[in-house]
């Protein structure tokens, strides 16, 4: 996709990735053919960007049964929320800020700075008990009434997938005024799936 993932990952969030090996980074790729474009737009502005694809610390800080370790700021029947700072690493923040507004403009979606952040956990009356999310929003209000209360007329969240022995992110955006769902799929080499859940990537 839009930059390369780390070469070589565990099958746990919370383990560090592998710096990558291949020279196909967010800076020399060419990202002319990476998919279909809903309105016709080309990114530009996305592609300022230069995240890290690596770092020091793990993607998430969490627990031997792969929860945050920090104090829940909401919780619901089926998510508990966590503030993404000190659950998620600022190189893994800073990337998966980077790839979701280089969706985002692809679907004509105003540009996040990836502050306003929250990691959520799926509950064991979730559908999907225990999966990960991260959800990005545009500005506090938004994200407060997405959060508190499940007011989300736009919506944006990456569920981290582990399976194959790495971590798959599967980017979620929908616009309810306007009728706009978007899905993406990013697997651990950077390769990018468009128009799918990586539930359904091998």
């Amino acid at each position: 996709m839009v930059t390369d993932a780390p070469a070589k990952s565990s099958s746990s969030p919370s383990s560090s990735a592998a710096k990558p090996s291949s020279p196909n980074s967010w800076e020399t790729r060419d990202h002319s053919n990476d998919g279909p474009k809903p309105f016709g737009v080309a990114p530009v502005e996305s592609l300022k960007a230069h995240p890290p694809t690596s770092g020091k610390e793990p993607m998430l800080m969490l627990d031997k049964k792969n929860k945050p370790m920090t104090q829940a700021i909401h919780e619901t029947d089926r998510l508990t929320y966590y503030d993404c700072k000190g659950v998620v690493a600022p190189w893994f923040q800073e990337l998966l800020t980077a790839e979701m507004n280089y969706f985002s403009e692809l679907i004509e979606f105003p540009l996040i700075k990836g502050t306003q952040c929250v990691v959520t956990v799926g509950t064991p009356k979730s559908l999907t008990a225990g999966r990960i999310s991260v959800q990005m929003y545009l500005n506090g209000k938004d994200m407060n009434d997405c959060v508190m209360d499940s007011a989300c007329f736009v919506f944006r969240s990456v569920n981290l997938i582990a399976k194959n022995g790495g971590i798959y992110r599967s980017y979620f955006m929908s616009d309810m005024f306007r009728k706009i769902v978007s899905q993406q799929c990013v697997t651990p080499k950077g390769k990018l799936y468009s128009n799918t859940t990586c539930y359904t990537v091998d």
